[in-house]
């Protein structure tokens, strides 16, 4: 007997070619909220990152065939309605849904995000008087609200205002998504039950691919699982926020949403935290290491592929330090024990995502030379010529340093950072890698052959 999901969500979409909307996105960001997705094809589309080129809807006898096998068997409760395209279809899904009793979460999609049409002549009046009257809930962004409502729609209070004419349509309860709303900060805006919601959230600039089909997808599936209706707005908010903060470059133009981001930064806690451990272990193993521990001590650090801070890397509290002529491991390994090494590591995967690890050492010119001799780019900078306003900041000179030696590496991470220290600050040298097993072997090795100079 398999495990039953916590709850079953249909979502009725289209095709998109390119994986990133429509159904594709619809079916990772249910899956991501521990619901059943079962897709149904409403249209087939011919698209990329940079456009729709053609649409064809299912034949309305198809399309009912799909939902009647998935409603009778399955029998879900919520729905998420996006790309119908036909007239025919969107009066055979309100149909249906009238008929099961199926509750509608629709996504009004007008347009791509590239300007193309996606609803054939006569559907916008199919869709306006027809498939909103017959939702719970509808999820317009700012352009797709402005031409529903017939409001100009600018700022949040203009939001408002359109919120609830198109309240007035129907729907028990209206969110304007405010990607496209002017300011600093997204806001979406809820009406519900005579009240107004705002969520705001950090605006990122990049325009992902399928977010609007994540965030719809993702309210149908919390709806399902019982959340609130506020509460499953919020949440479906931040799944989309996280699906463009995590997206995809896989084509030639707009990244693609991801809303699994999330999953796959989790799942790598785990193995990154026992690097860690086994770096630390390893280099307690090397006695001949001892000699070349900084008086503050060395840091092992690792990030998650996709960090948002520093409490994404993974340190030792407390470092590894000389104890009884051998490195000692003080602490335990957790995320966020080092700012400092995290905002290094942070700093280099913004140059370079694969460079997630990196360890310190005690500046000594025969081991920068063995780092040399195995091949390795070597950088330095001179803290003397730090600004004034970086060095007056907290965890800031070790980002101005990388961004200083990737212009003088040529846009290239180097394998090796080292400076000759200044008042107060101990002279240091910095490997840096994508794991931190790589870099204890690079350190061993380094080792030995400095011993031998």
């Amino acid at each position: 007997m398999g495990v039953r999901p916590k709850a079953v969500v249909l979502a009725i979409a289209g095709l998109d070619p390119s994986g990133g909307a429509g159904l594709a996105a619809d079916i990772k960001a249910i899956a991501s909220l521990e619901a059943f997705c079962a897709p149904v094809i409403s249209a087939i589309t011919v698209q990329d990152t940079r456009g729709v080129r053609a649409v064809r809807p299912v034949e309305p006898g198809l399309l009912r065939a799909q939902l009647e096998v998935v409603l009778e068997d399955l029998r879900p409760e919520w729905a998420k309605v996006g790309v119908l395209y036909s007239a025919e279809n969107i009066e055979l899904v309100v149909s249906l849904a009238r008929e099961h009793g199926l509750k509608l979460v629709v996504d009004p999609v007008l347009r791509a995000g590239a300007g193309q049409p996606l609803l054939a002549p006569g559907a916008l009046e199919a869709l306006r008087d027809r498939l909103l009257p017959a939702a719970f809930i509808i999820t317009p962004n700012v352009r797709e609200a402005a031409e529903l409502s017939g409001l100009k729609v600018r700022g949040p209070e203009d939001a408002r205002r359109a919120a609830k004419a198109l309240a007035d349509l129907g729907p028990e309860a209206v969110v304007v998504k405010g990607g496209h709303l002017s300011g600093h900060e997204a806001v979406d805006v809820l009406y519900y039950e005579g009240r107004f919601y705002e969520f705001a959230r950090p605006r990122l600039s990049t325009d992902a691919h399928g977010s609007g089909c994540v965030f719809s997808s993702a309210l149908a599936a919390l709806l399902a699982l019982g959340r609130p209706v506020p509460e499953a707005v919020r949440e479906a908010g931040d799944l989309a926020w996280e699906s463009i903060y995590w997206s995809l470059s896989i084509g030639r133009d707009r990244p693609v949403a991801e809303p699994i981001g999330r999953l796959l930064n989790e799942a790598e806690r785990y193995r990154v935290l026992e690097e860690v451990r086994a770096a630390a272990e390893a280099l307690e193993g090397q006695p001949e290491l001892a000699r070349f521990l900084p008086e503050v001590g060395t840091q092992v650090a690792m990030a998650l592929p996709r960090p948002k801070g520093p409490e994404d890397v993974a340190a030792i509290e407390g470092r590894i330090v000389k104890a009884r002529g051998r490195p000692r491991a003080v602490g335990p390994v957790r995320f966020g024990a080092s700012s400092h090494m995290a905002r290094l590591v942070l700093a280099a995967m913004k140059h370079d995502p694969n460079v997630r690890a990196a360890i310190n050492l005690r500046y000594d010119p025969a081991l920068v030379g063995a780092l040399q001799q195995m091949g390795l780019l070597v950088a330095s900078f001179d803290r003397s010529r730090e600004p004034p306003e970086v060095a007056a900041v907290e965890g800031a000179t070790l980002p101005w340093a990388l961004e200083e030696v990737v212009r003088a590496c040529g846009g290239r991470v180097p394998d090796v950072i080292y400076d000759l220290g200044g008042m107060g600050k101990e002279p240091m040298i910095r490997l840096l890698g994508k794991s931190a097993l790589e870099l204890v072997e690079r350190a061993k090795r380094a080792v030995k052959l400095a011993l031998k100079a």
